[in-house]
Parts: structure tokens; C-alpha cells; sequence
């Protein structure tokens, strides 16, 4: 037994180091050319890098005023820890979302 288990392991290695024999090279690096991807995708990407950006300071401002908020009875109590960090999640969420659209909106007004 063991010695089928060491002709099948040394046979499996010597087919798998054929491998990059048989592939081909890859391709000479090309940059990117100035327009080769649609406006769209560059205003996608920057309203992406804003919101995960801002929402790390957005999380800790949604969860200090979260905090307050329950502190002076303004919102009820979350029932658990997970509900709280959900709840928290979510206005962060919105704010986040709320300072890439408002790039956006700021953006297109000054291109105009």
C-alpha cells in the first residue's frame, strides 16, 4: 500500500512539472490607454473608494450618536449587542452612501 501511494505521488509530480512546459508565455505588459474603459467606471470607482473610505469614520460617529441617542431616551434600546452593531452598521451605511452621492452631485454640477 505504501508503495503505490509513493509511485502515485512521484507520477503526479512529474506530470504536474510538464505543465509549464506546455503553456504558452504570457503576453508583453501593456498600460492602459487613456480612454479604454467608459467615464462611468471611473465616477463608479471613486463614489467605491468614498463610501468605504468614509465609512470607517462614519461607523464611529453613528455609533457615538447611536450611543447618545439611546443614553437620553431619543431611540429605544437594541434588544442585543447584535442588533445595536446592525442598527449602527446601517446609519453608518447611509451616511457613507450620503457623501457619495453628494460627490457625485458635486461633481456633475461642476463639469457643467
Amino acid at each position: 500500500m505504501m508503495r503505490k501511494t509513493l509511485l502515485l505521488t512521484v507520477l503526479l509530480l512529474f506530470c504536474l512539472s510538464l505543465v509549464p512546459l506546455a503553456s504558452e508565455s504570457l503576453p508583453a505588459y501593456e498600460p492602459y490607454q487613456e480612454h479604454e474603459f467608459p467615464l462611468w467606471t471611473y465616477k463608479l470607482r471613486r463614489a467605491e473608494i468614498l463610501f468605504f473610505g468614509s465609512f470607517v469614520l462614519t461607523m464611529g460617529v453613528a455609533s457615538l450618536g447611536y450611543s447618545l441617542a439611546v443614553n437620553a431616551g431619543w431611540a429605544p434600546p437594541a434588544k442585543d449587542a447584535l442588533t445595536a452593531l446592525l442598527i449602527q452598521g446601517g446609519i453608518a451605511g447611509t451616511l457613507a452612501l450620503g457623501i457619495s452621492v453628494a460627490d457625485y452631485i458635486i461633481g456633475e454640477v461642476e463639469a457643467k
